[in-house]
């Protein structure tokens, strides 16, 4: 059955909802609330840092039409949180969830993304490298590599792209690009590998500082796949802000240098590479924003190498 319920609240609703939320939560306190970006436009999910509560908070707000997503993302924090309770890397732990007004409340670490940290390079890389590490690490299984799941899934790309069904830019250049994973994964199949929990969001803005930590946000993903997956997206987010190959290089060898995991062979790390690499090409429109714009740029740049570099 499909909802009509909208999924998207605009500013004014969506700070009435949390205000509502937070006073079952927190009935004899006046908080007050103060957006994390600007809120000029309908959000899927808006969030606010909570002021005048027993503790620091934040609250995210979703639409009603996300009702499903708000109570996984609320359940799945709340997990993960109770594992990453302390130390260097950490979860903010979830104070309240309230079901009736997809409202979630949980702890404020109380300082920046690592994506407002960005121009600080290596530093922020290796941040990020090793609380992606102690986030796998809660799950992280040895499993021999296999490609054909991406493989196909290449395959179903490369056709639509041909038939086009499938509209991106530069569409000769993508399908030689797939055509070139194939003898990568015969090097790599069957060598040892890992999978673990993933993220499957895992951007500089879903990490956070704070009280000497670094905090992981925005979970829901509770299955299990390639944990390069993740360590590929903090390297695009990476290569978008670092200045330069040099500054690109420097930022990914500190990554590599926080994670610290052999989670794979050079030969699997190099096809993944690629492959997740294309997946940012195939989302990509021929009238790309900005922001995909730069994206596609930094995956090309990455496809440009013959080694892994994540």
């Amino acid at each position: 059955m499909v909802s009509h319920l909208p999924t998207h609240l605009d500013a004014e609703k969506a700070l009435a909802v949390a205000l509502a939320a937070l006073g079952a939560l927190w009935p004899r306190r006046a908080v007050t609330l103060t957006p994390l970006k600007p809120l000029t436009k309908p959000l899927r999910a808006t969030v606010f840092r909570v002021a005048g509560g027993p503790r620091p908070a934040v609250a995210k707000v979703w639409g009603p039409g996300n009702a499903a997503r708000a109570a996984a993302q609320a359940a799945r924090q709340a997990e993960v949180a109770a594992a990453m309770a302390c130390g260097p890397c950490r979860v903010p732990g979830v104070l309240g969830f309230d079901a009736a007004r997809n409202t979630l409340i949980m702890t404020d670490p109380g300082g920046e993304s690592l994506r407002t940290l960005g121009e600080r390079g290596a530093a922020v890389a290796a941040q990020a490298g090793g609380w992606l590490a102690a986030f796998h690490d809660l799950s992280l299984r040895a499993h021999p590599f296999r490609p054909a799941g991406h493989l196909a899934w290449a395959a179903d790309l490369k056709d639509a792209v041909r038939s086009g069904t499938r509209i991106l830019p530069e569409p000769e250049d993508f399908a030689a690009r797939i055509d070139a994973l194939t003898p990568l994964a015969r090097a790599a199949r069957g060598s040892p590998a890992c999978r673990a929990v993933t993220h499957r969001d895992m951007t500089l803005a879903n990490l956070v500082t704070g009280g000497g930590a670094i905090w992981g946000i925005d979970f829901e993903n509770a299955r299990q796949d390639e944990p390069l997956r993740d360590l590929f997206t903090l390297a695009l987010d990476l290569c978008i802000l670092a200045p330069g190959a040099t500054g690109r290089e420097t930022a990914l060898a500190a990554l590599r240098q926080g994670y610290r995991r052999e989670i794979a062979t050079p030969e699997a790390r190099l096809f993944l590479q690629q492959a997740f690499a294309l997946g940012v090409w195939a989302n990509t429109p021929v009238m790309p924003s900005r922001r995909q714009a730069a994206r596609l740029e930094a995956a090309q740049w990455m496809l440009g190498f013959g080694e892994p570099v994540i």
